[in-house]
């Protein structure tokens, strides 16, 4: 086990500039493909948001969401949670590609294959940033001004970082092995997504059938601890040391997925041409 992490620690340290330069050239590529180019990476948040905001902020009446005795309105939360979820979502469902998508590369030449699920997060993070200028821009609107608490959102998109790294490290190689997998995981991610704070409040109430045991299911999500920590540190000025259970049980879960990720990536790296 410390053999594999170890190895796969020390590969991705050792290529940091190749992880920049791929990340960065497939961002490019991305761009190049259509004839307004970053503009895309604004618009197609905004419009999901704006469709999301109709939908359940007007349509179903979502006017304030109320937590700890602070009442913040619909926009500006959801806002922050999509934000959250911008991110993590293409870095799971991509990742399942990560390995898969670059066979002509890592046939052709030795290639520290460890390094290529670090590439989809740090990529996905130039959106992120993006989505982050929106929804500093409707905060301001709203009202809502920086403070020191908002320092905090450093450590959870570190956070959401690991966490897809993680995850991605263990669906890249099973992706190879099934690949099933990256259907299965765009199905279950459409789902998960509605098991998330993202859209509504998940703390639900003592009138709601089983509330306790749903509250557990979805603080039991690592995503909630992500998005839950956003809103946290930007409308109700609180931070991990509030919480630190839920927090240890976060690094722990991340941490096990992670040590997984590198026994699979270290035990299959010199077979993935076999599974081609």
């Amino acid at each position: 086990m410390f053999k594999s992490v170890s190895y796969v620690i020390k590969e991705n340290f050792t290529n940091l500039y190749r992880i920049y330069s791929i990340a960065k050239y497939e961002l490019l590529a991305d761009m190049r493909d259509s004839k307004l180019g970053i503009f895309w990476n604004f618009a197609s948040p905004a419009i999901q948001v704006f469709t999301y905001w109709l939908v359940f902020g007007i349509a179903w009446g979502r006017n304030a969401v109320e937590y700890r005795g602070i009442t913040v309105s619909y926009l500006p939360w959801l806002v922050v949670g999509f934000a959250c979820w911008w991110y993590i979502r293409p870095c799971i469902t991509d990742g399942c590609s990560a390995v898969f998508s670059k066979t002509n590369v890592i046939t052709k030449m030795k290639f520290p294959v460890s390094v290529l699920p670090a590439t989809i997060c740090l990529k996905e993070l130039f959106n992120h940033f993006t989505m982050l200028i929106i929804t500093f821009v409707t905060l301001f609107l709203c009202g809502y001004y920086p403070n020191v608490y908002w320092l905090w959102i450093i450590y959870y998109m570190f956070c959401a970082f690991m966490l897809g790294e993680s995850i991605t490290l263990v669906l890249s190689v099973l992706t190879m092995l099934w690949r099933d997998v990256r259907k299965f995981i765009a199905s279950i991610m459409r789902m998960l997504m509605y098991f998330s704070p993202i859209l509504w409040n998940c703390h639900f109430k003592s009138h709601v059938p089983f509330h306790s045991i749903l509250n557990k299911l979805v603080k039991a999500n690592p995503v909630y601890y992500v998005i839950q920590g956003y809103r946290e540190a930007i409308f109700y000025q609180r931070t991990p040391l509030n919480h630190p259970a839920i927090t240890l049980y976060f690094w722990c879960l991340v941490g096990g997925i992670f040590v997984i990720g590198c026994i699979l990536m270290y035990k299959f790296k010199k077979k993935f041409i076999d599974m081609i």
